[in-house]
């Protein structure tokens, strides 16, 4: 027995790239930080 599915409740790729961009600019801004703070490391260590 299969349930109808509406076409309200699919979800098209548009809605994903929609939904998941401010974790993906959250994402950016954390490897940013990171890479920074690995660069301060290997400058400390290597004085």
């Amino acid at each position: 027995m299969r349930a109808a599915i509406e076409e309200s409740e699919l979800v098209t790729k548009k809605d994903l790239q929609i939904e998941l961009a401010p974790i993906k600019a959250d994402l950016n801004l954390l490897k940013w930080m990171m890479g920074a703070l690995i660069a301060l490391g290997i400058a400390n260590f290597s004085k």
